[in-house]
């Protein structure tokens, strides 16, 4: 019998056949793989640095990258499998999900716009955001496009965790493929996620070339390409949301606003106030999830039960509520199954709209309890 706190080891070997060379670079090769059990395709990324220098701070960069990864499950971003270390080497493999497709510089969109691809970015990097993760190296050859045409944001090698605030400042920067770099970097040294915005847009603005000029979101690539971040976007937040209002109004039908619209001022006449900092849940999985409870739990009534249990699906921390607003149970079941149906990325333009709809609501922090 296990006990808590033992050490399991699993030693049986896995066997993995060869299928060809991915791609080499400067800490190490990367190799496509078949795994015989499961028949599934791998990529291996072996870190084997070709020169001698900084061979232990190298080597706990790629330790990094795994515990970086590890903690990282979106669509739009590369998954790992697993990792082989071989410490006393200082050498080490990290199996990660194979992607089949090409550099963004290098894709000819076939069904899916520009603007599809460019929105699909900002998403996965405002994700890394909401994390404190800073990619640390943007560049056509890190964003992938796969078959699907869906955006994969690979290569941590040089990503960095913030633990604090203050960690956002200096530290060494790399040969990031760009004529200037933005103000906060060049004069100060200071590399954060508003650089990160500088980059990507760099990055979409080299890509584009002359389509930039019929871009629909070229004014927002203008405003993160800013050289002063006083005139840029604060966040991937900030230009994710700017988006996702933007698309309410082409990417849904006219009764499918109509059911958000009377879904959403429902959700605000019930909710009165924040009792502490706003902060919005924006995990459709999570609000499904909660949505199907709620409507589990109250589906022998026609109204939901507690109004305060409906806020709860779509805000994280304390709020004060109305009990006497009447919520059909029809109606969050239809609105349930609406959200249910969309891609995830139609699902997070209406939690988006949601949001911005209750962060206006007001917030009354009750001072009465604290002891001084």
């Amino acid at each position: 019998m296990v006990k808590p706190g033992a050490v399991v080891e699993f030693n049986r070997i896995k066997r993995f056949k060869h299928v060809q060379e991915l791609g080499s670079g400067g800490t190490g090769d990367t190799h496509l793989f078949k795994d015989e059990t499961t028949d599934m395709l791998f990529a291996f990324k072996k870190y084997d640095p070709k020169g001698n220098n900084d061979i232990d701070e190298n080597y706990g960069r790629f330790v990094d990258e795994i515990k970086i990864l590890f903690t990282i499950s979106h669509p739009n971003i590369v998954r790992v499998y697993n990792y082989y270390l071989y410490p006393e080497n200082k050498l080490g493999y990290l199996q990660m999900e194979y992607i089949d497709g090409n550099p963004i510089d290098e894709f000819i969109p076939l069904f899916k716009s520009w603007e599809d691809i460019f929105t699909e970015a900002i998403v996965a990097f405002e994700y890394l955001e909401s994390k404190k993760i800073l990619h640390r190296d943007i560049r056509p050859a890190n964003i992938l496009i796969d078959i699907h045409e869906d955006v994969k944001v690979i290569d941590f090698g040089f990503g960095k965790e913030l633990i604090d605030q203050d960690n956002e400042g200096r530290s060494v920067l790399l040969n990031w493929p760009v004529t200037q770099l933005p103000y906060e970097t060049d004069n100060e040294g200071i590399y954060n996620h508003q650089s990160e915005i500088y980059f990507v847009g760099k990055l979409f603005s080299r890509v584009l070339g002359e389509d930039l000029k019929s871009f629909k979101f070229k004014h927002v690539i203008d405003k993160m390409t800013k050289l002063d971040p006083s005139e840029r976007y604060l966040s991937f937040r900030d230009i994710s949301v700017y988006l996702s209002q933007g698309a309410f109004v082409s990417e849904f039908t006219k009764k499918e606003k109509e059911l958000y619209r009377e879904f959403a001022d429902l959700l605000s006449e019930c909710l009165m106030s924040h009792t502490n900092n706003y902060t919005p849940i924006k995990d459709p999985g999570t609000v499904l999830f909660k949505l199907s409870t709620l409507v589990r739990n109250s589906s022998l009534e026609t109204h939901i039960q507690d109004n305060g249990q409906l806020i709860s699906c779509f805000v994280e921390n304390g709020y004060s509520y109305k009990t006497n607003v009447p919520v059909s149970l029809s109606l969050v079941m239809e609105f349930y199954r609406f959200l249910e149906g969309l891609t995830l990325y139609n699902q997070k333009i209406v939690l988006d709209n949601i949001d911005t709809r209750l962060s206006k609501v007001k917030t009354e922090i009750d001072y009465n309890d604290l002891p001084f």
